[in-house]
């Protein structure tokens, strides 16, 4: 069976077979072409690795030197952070304050009585005031809830308002303003006038306040010690008055105010430093003489001599004793003479606002008493008012009042309109959380956790950079075995990369120089005392290389390791020094010049770049790769056509041995019909 061929199918000769052997054997050539190809792309990737390790490195490195370095954030510490919080950047000095919060920021927040869902606000015009900013919603009628939702999101960042069912029947509605601060007053103007009082959130105010006539001020000046002071004691100045050295006066209101809850007495002033020149009196002029007239005897003239006796000099006058007085002014009353706070140096008026629990039931002016010998006071814009009161419109029940924010920072009251105060202190904000009667420490120190952050960052990428260095260039085992760390993917993945670069000449020098930079001593503020990663906490920890006896080979690889408790100690006593320790101006131009990081970011540099070390190596390998791919689609080309010029070889060939084969068998039955015919 096995000589049987089938035209077409098959070929007794084998010729199919005999051709795939002879291409397989010119194919080895493209096998192993194929082979290098992957050989290749596997470097490549393996270069691509490294890059990015040596990237990962370098960023870290960038990171712990320069304006951007760890060692220049700062903390800001709250003993309470109930009452306050704050942050710190970078230009806050390191320091320790006292603040009490008097009072937090405020926005008005008024709201209606209950009032019946079925309520319906007319179409019209709502005007809204926050301020200086004004806000008006054209309203075509509709419910209470409608209402409240567009006054809402035409308001987006100034007014806001909501309703509340407080009964299945009857609802509240609230207005409220978004900014805080007494000058952000929420004022109801056109429609919103007339909404406020038929809602009953509003209501008619009462006239119950008081301002001071400077004018009438002048005659009842005297001296702090009771006596009439000399003209020019007063200077009325174009809003207010000064009170100068030495003078008191008595600020009557146009009218006596009876103080209700919620009012508020508020006033500015400033106040001016005089010279010893500009209140030191003049010499008094001695006395005059008489001048004598010319005699006459017997026709004789007798001329008049000039006063032959000395007069004495005048005696020069001393300026007055300096007294320096704070408690200037008090609230008068029919009750008597009530202290306002103390005043403190200002060259800017200052604003000043007393709630109404601290002042008497009735007032009817101010005393300014001014015992200071050379300092004066100017006083302008002082009112008792309730700052609820809009016109002539006052809220029945308010929820909150505008207010700014008053703190007592250093012993002096500040006033802000938000409860976020960020110009006290260069780069500090404070965040007002709540008032309280407790001095609140806050502190700004070194943020060494985040200095800390980017130390552990350097060491986990050098350790990392120096694994891959390892690995690729030794062909041990036990290099890979001892990263216990490793998952099993990466361990895998360090066993496939195992000695593929060994007898790399830059791996081997690239390492050297790394392990050469973090153990060289550099400049720091503190000298010898701090000049080495070491003294922080930083080593290669070589001098443990040996436990129980047995040497551990891992501790002598070079690897960084981190004493966290030595290293959280220098950081919280000498942060400025471990700063100096990566990145350091030796020279004062501004310019960092020395340190761990920035010396290895410098070597790094030729590696990393475009056109450096590494990236040169991968563009050599893509060639390369390239290079191979042409050859190898060159090489299927000519395989293709040697297997079909083998075929059409071995097909003419088969042919011919066909030919013969049909010539041999027609000569033999030529033969036997000749042999039978005799």
């Amino acid at each position: 069976m096995s000589d049987i061929s089938i035209p077409g199918v098959s070929s007794k000769y084998n010729t199919t077979k005999l051709v795939e052997d002879l291409v397989a054997a010119e194919r080895i050539r493209l096998t192993r072409m194929e082979e290098d190809v992957e050989s290749l792309e596997t470097t490549k990737s393996t270069w691509r690795q490294v890059n990015r390790d040596l990237g990962d490195l370098q960023r870290s490195v960038k990171g712990l030197y320069g304006f951007e370095n760890p060692f220049s954030e700062r903390n800001a510490v709250s003993s309470n952070e109930r009452i306050l919080s704050a942050s710190a950047s970078r230009t806050a000095p390191f320091d320790q304050y006292s603040i009490i919060v008097k009072q937090v920021a405020t926005a008005d927040r008024f709201m209606t009585p209950s009032i019946a869902r079925s309520f319906r606000v007319d179409a019209g015009t709502y005007t809204f005031k926050v301020g200086d900013e004004s806000l008006s919603l054209r309203y075509r009628g509709g419910s209470v809830d409608d209402f409240a939702q567009r006054l809402s999101d035409k308001g987006e960042g100034l007014i806001r308002a909501a309703t509340v069912r407080d009964t299945t029947d009857t609802q509240v509605l609230m207005i409220e303003a978004i900014p805080t601060g007494a000058e952000n007053r929420l004022i109801f103007e056109d429609d919103a006038r007339r909404l406020g009082l038929e809602t009953g959130m509003m209501q008619v105010a009462r006239t119950n306040e008081g301002r001071v006539s400077f004018e009438e001020s002048f005659s009842q000046v005297m001296t702090a010690q009771g006596s009439p002071a000399p003209p020019g004691s007063l200077e009325l100045t174009e809003t207010g008055i000064l009170v100068k050295p030495s003078a008191s006066v008595i600020l009557p209101f146009d009218t006596e105010v009876s103080v209700e809850e919620g009012m508020v007495l508020e006033y500015r002033y400033r106040t001016i430093e005089y010279s010893e020149d500009e209140l030191t009196p003049p010499i008094p002029p001695g006395p005059p003489w008489p001048e004598v007239p010319d005699g006459s005897f017997q026709g004789l003239i007798v001329q008049s001599a000039p006063n032959s006796f000395p007069l004495p000099p005048g005696e020069p006058r001393l300026p007055p004793e300096a007294v320096d007085d704070w408690d200037v002014l008090g609230a008068q009353g029919p009750s008597g003479v009530t202290p306002l706070p103390a005043i403190v140096r200002s060259d800017d008026f200052r604003v000043v606002r007393i709630e109404s629990e601290t002042l008497p039931p009735v007032v009817d002016g101010i005393i300014l008493n001014n015992g200071n010998t050379r300092r004066g006071v100017e006083i302008v814009d002082v009112r008792l008012y309730n700052p609820a009161r809009q016109g002539n419109l006052e809220p029945v029940n308010s929820a909150g009042l505008a207010g700014d924010a008053v703190i007592q920072f250093r012993g002096i009251e500040a006033r802000r309109p938000t409860n976020s105060i960020d110009d006290l202190v260069d780069g500090l904000t404070i965040n007002l959380k709540r008032s309280s009667p407790d001095p609140v420490e806050l502190t700004v120190e070194p943020d060494t956790e985040t200095a800390k952050e980017g130390i552990i960052r350097f060491v986990f990428s050098y350790n990392q950079l120096l694994t891959r260095i390892i690995v690729l260039s030794s062909d041990d085992p036990s290099v890979v075995d001892e990263l216990e760390y490793l998952s099993d993917e990466e361990r895998a993945d360090m066993e496939d990369q195992l000695g593929s670069l060994r007898g790399d000449l830059s791996l081997n020098q690239l390492k050297n120089r790394l392990q050469a930079i973090v153990s060289s001593p550099y400049p720091t503020r503190e000298g010898s005392d701090l000049a080495l990663l070491a003294q922080i906490g930083v080593s290669t920890n070589a001098s443990s290389g040996s436990v129980g006896g047995a040497l551990d080979f891992s501790k002598l690889r070079g690897y960084l390791e981190i004493d966290e408790e030595k290293l959280d100690s220098i950081l919280a006593s000498d942060i400025s020094a471990v700063k100096d320790l990566f990145g350091n101006d030796t020279s004062g131009d501004l310019i960092i010049d020395s340190g761990v990081a920035r010396a290895v970011d410098v070597y790094l540099t030729p590696y990393t770049q475009t056109g450096g070390f590494v990236n040169t190596r991968i563009t050599g390998i893509d060639n390369q790769i390239d290079s191979t791919k042409d050859d190898i689609s060159d090489y299927e080309e000519y395989l293709e056509d040697y297997e079909a010029d083998l075929k059409r070889q071995y097909g003419n060939m088969e042919g011919m041995l066909n030919s013969l084969e049909r010539s041999s068998q027609e000569l033999d039955n030529f033969s036997r019909q000749q042999g039978s015919g005799r």
